[in-house]
């Protein structure tokens, strides 16, 4: 499957300025109708881009024996990094068994791929050692917006890794609904997918959500007609910083290092090694199925408003920090500065939509 061409929900960590929340709450009616966002000049506060690792053919999930040291690779998640995450690191740990309990392993990456496979692998016994160029908050993962939804990732080739594909992302569900509440920032959230959209969601394994709700009018778009699916929002600064102190509550250690060649990797004093470091894995190894695909936003300032959305140019993510507005898809480029005129492009693209003659030029 080709890699959707949305959603890279990738923001900075800004502080949340209570009034501009309050006024967005003030907005939302009752009697079923909902607020549509402020998207004036004035709500500006920044553009950003980020970069996802995607992978032709699926993420690399696999064991290898190097000269008698065991390496698990997890990575190649593209934009579905949050949502594969812990069913992944549930594979993983499936694929040491027969290590014992205590067995050292080094997990390489403290993204939230790296970051949940540890977590997962102490639950099973293993000391983990955690090394990465960028350790939290500064990684890609903390300034990402995340939702449940695999989008930009392919599920593979074959029947048997579409399969396991889907047991990751139930194993993953289930664990973020575990997770649902304040101190990890995961929240139920409607997402309205206007009619015209490509969706991860509608090629979900029957009855892990329910299904979606047609509407013929949307409460905040009276023009536009879609599908409402019920997901979660993972808000990435808490979340991630709750699974640092969780993993290190459980004798994680967190080392900065960067590796540039494979020998680098037989040299680790630990006996298993899993390597979760997403587009820096593609260039370690040479893997040229793992491809950079950058996404450029506009930040808004945080409004509070209580749905997801996703239209046919553009998508709309508020987060307590900001409201998100995407984005681009542009394959190849791992330069993660931002230009001018797309950004502006994105702004009247998610303006346009709002305006009741419903035109999108």
């Amino acid at each position: 499957m080709s890699p959707s061409r949305r959603r890279f929900l990738t923001s900075l960590a800004l502080t949340a300025t209570a009034p501009g929340i309050a006024a967005a709450r003030s907005r939302e009616r009752v009697g079923g109708g909902l607020a549509a966002p402020i998207l004036s000049d004035d709500q500006v506060i920044r553009s950003v881009a980020g970069i996802r690792p995607f992978r032709r053919g699926g993420p690399r999930i696999e064991r290898e024996d190097w000269a008698g040291k065991t390496i698990v690779h997890n990575y190649g998640h593209g934009g579905a990094g949050f949502t594969l995450s812990w069913g992944s690191a549930s594979v993983v740990a499936g694929l040491l068994r027969g290590l014992a309990r205590g067995t050292e392993v080094a997990v390489l990456g403290a993204g939230v791929v790296g970051l949940c496979t540890a977590r997962v692998l102490q639950e099973r016994g293993f000391r983990v050692r955690i090394y990465a160029r960028e350790l939290p908050p500064h990684t890609t993962s903390d300034v990402a917006g995340a939702e449940w939804s695999p989008d930009i990732v392919d599920r593979g080739p074959t029947r048997e890794l579409r399969q396991r594909f889907d047991q990751m992302l139930a194993l993953s569900l289930h664990r973020f609904q575990s997770l649902v509440g304040s101190r990890w920032g995961v929240h139920r959230r409607p997402i309205y997918e206007a009619d015209g959209v490509p969706s991860g969601l509608d090629e979900l394994p029957a009855g892990l959500l329910p299904p979606p709700r047609r509407l013929a009018a949307l409460p905040f778009a009276p023009t536009r007609s879609a599908r409402v699916y019920q997901t979660l929002l993972i808000e990435a600064p808490i979340f991630l910083a709750t699974l640092v102190e969780e993993v290190r509550r459980a004798g994680g250690m967190l080392e900065p290092r960067a590796f540039t060649t494979p020998r680098e990797l037989h040299d680790l004093g630990e006996a298993a090694i899993v390597n979760c470091l997403g587009l820096g894995a593609g260039a370690l190894l040479s893997d040229k199925a793992v491809i950079p695909i950058r996404g450029q936003l506009v930040h808004i300032r945080p409004q509070a408003l209580s749905y997801l959305l996703d239209h046919p140019n553009g998508y709309m993510v508020p987060r307590s920090d900001a409201l998100v507005l995407g984005g681009t898809f542009e394959e190849g480029i791992a330069d993660a500065r931002t230009d001018a005129a797309t950004c502006a492009r994105i702004l009247a693209d998610n303006r346009r939509f709002f305006r009741p003659s419903g035109g999108l030029e």
